[in-house]
């Protein structure tokens, strides 16, 4: 089971996704930021002890008032321990290659296109 947390500014996708993630029974907790500033703020929190830290964040990238390369950076930036063993993948509706692009050059391995499936998941959650 894992901890997720899904940072996107789409109520309805986070909804769906939430519900998808738990029909798959692969997640024991999720936790929703609806741009980049609030997801760091969940990080924050995660620090302190708040909340268990996230396995997997599913990042969106068009948001507002921080974007999710933003949040890329700043996450890359963070200090906190075990911060290499949390997995972030990109799922938006960008099928940019020069989003494709950035995004691996920033260390991203999974980056899927909405809508998001089961199928979808499990190629990079199991």
């Amino acid at each position: 089971m894992k901890n997720v947390l899904l940072v996107d500014d789409d109520n309805i996708f986070n909804f769906l996704s939430t519900k998808t993630l738990q029909q798959m029974g692969i997640a024991n907790e999720i936790h929703t930021a609806l741009n980049g500033r609030e997801a760091l703020d969940l990080l924050n929190n995660y620090f302190t002890g708040s909340y268990a830290t996230p396995d997997v964040i599913l990042l969106d990238l068009n948001m507002p008032v921080l974007d999710g390369f933003g949040f890329l950076e700043a996450f890359q930036r963070l200090n906190m321990p075990n911060k290499e063993r949390i997995t972030v993948i990109i799922v938006t509706s960008s099928n940019d290659p020069k989003d494709v692009e950035k995004a691996r050059q920033m260390g991203i391995t999974h980056y899927l296109t909405k809508p998001l499936s089961e199928e979808k998941l499990k190629a990079v959650l199991i």
